[in-house]
């Protein structure tokens, strides 16, 4: 019998879910790009988020990317038993998810974006419409959406990264998550190089920001495996925040 809590269980199938949907509308999004123009190596995928033949998917994955972020952090939340690192990591990723809206939701773009195809069963113009700016005033509109974008983006990968960053050195802490904490500290770091030289790449940076992406997405992967509610421990036992405190007390 499992003695976790339902809403552990819930958190956990939740989790799941949106690990499989952030993948598979990732991968959908970049198909047929090459048609118009469009690299897996040499452009950002925030260049298929506008000109991809499949670019509603993208919004898609980030959405689910940005909820996925949400419930992994409220299962550490749940775990941290009052240590002050694993809170602060908690709330730094759930603060991640929100700038993760930010990153997806551009209602004006200078470029011209392919509409959905009429065959798809569905259609983001429900909950999300972007439009191709015509006018200097929506020029203007699409600029600053594309200046809050790539800020955003910045903003996504710092909290992201240093919430990783707080978690890992929480459970790096105690013996029994020691081994989780110190292959999230090589992620965190390996994450960090990725994302700056595919920021800072002259060629290939397509490449670089897909690795880091990916070292995340494997990284999140192993979280949910080690938050699974038959991996964390039942009642009675020390959860990963109270050994923390255990050890400072010993």
């Amino acid at each position: 019998m499992n003695e976790r809590p339902l809403l552990s269980r819930l958190i956990d199938l939740a989790i799941v879910i949106c690990l499989f949907i952030t993948l598979g509308a990732l991968i959908y999004g970049h198909v047929g790009g090459e048609s118009v123009g469009l690299s897996l190596t040499d452009s950002y995928v925030t260049e298929y988020m506008k000109k991809a033949p499949h670019w509603p998917w993208l919004i898609v994955a980030s959405f689910a990317f940005a909820m996925l972020l949400f419930l992994l952090a409220l299962a550490f939340l749940r775990q941290s038993e009052g240590n002050m690192l694993t809170l602060i990591g908690s709330l730094l990723l759930a603060a991640t998810a929100m700038g993760e809206f930010f990153v997806a939701y551009a209602p004006m773009r200078r470029v011209e974006q392919p509409p959905p195809p009429a065959h798809e069963w569905w259609t983001p113009t429900w909950w999300f419409t972007s439009s191709t700016s015509r006018t200097p005033y929506e020029h203007g509109m699409a600029d600053a959406y594309a200046d809050v974008h790539y800020r955003a983006i910045r903003l996504v990968i710092t909290t992201g990264l240093t919430g990783i960053f707080c978690i890992a050195t929480a459970a790096a802490a105690t013996p029994r998550h020691r081994p989780f904490g110190r292959r999230t500290l090589a992620a965190v770091l390996a994450m960090a190089v990725l994302f700056w030289t595919g920021d800072h790449a002259t060629q290939h940076h397509g490449t670089w920001q897909r690795l880091g992406f990916a070292t995340m997405y494997a990284w999140l992967w192993y979280a949910r495996q080690t938050m699974s509610p038959k991996n964390t421990a039942v009642p009675g036992k020390l959860t990963l925040g109270s050994e923390v405190e255990a050890s400072a007390k010993g």
